[in-house]
């Protein structure tokens, strides 16, 4: 159960890969690849969710934007306490 819970949030954080120019695309692949590490490493404690939105900040066009989208997909898995 906690894997599955695991993998729903990291999907929280995940970004969209276009299907853009190849050059666009793999830029995207790249930072969704820092986005889950960083993910990963936020959920198993190593790390807090400002020192996530440091990590992912550089790959980000949008922060303002990704936090918001974040939120809302939290929001759309909370289970309730």
């Amino acid at each position: 159960m906690e894997s599955m819970i695991n993998r729903e949030i990291r999907k929280c954080f995940s970004l969209f890969i276009p299907c853009n120019p190849e050059q666009e695309m793999t830029a995207t692949i790249e930072a969704s690849m820092v986005v889950d590490r960083a993910t990963k490493m936020m959920i198993q404690g190593k790390i807090s969710p400002e020192e996530l939105l440091e990590m992912v900040e550089p790959y980000i066009s949008d922060m303002d934007q990704y936090i918001e989208e974040v939120e809302l997909n939290l929001e759309e898995i909370y289970l309730g306490d």
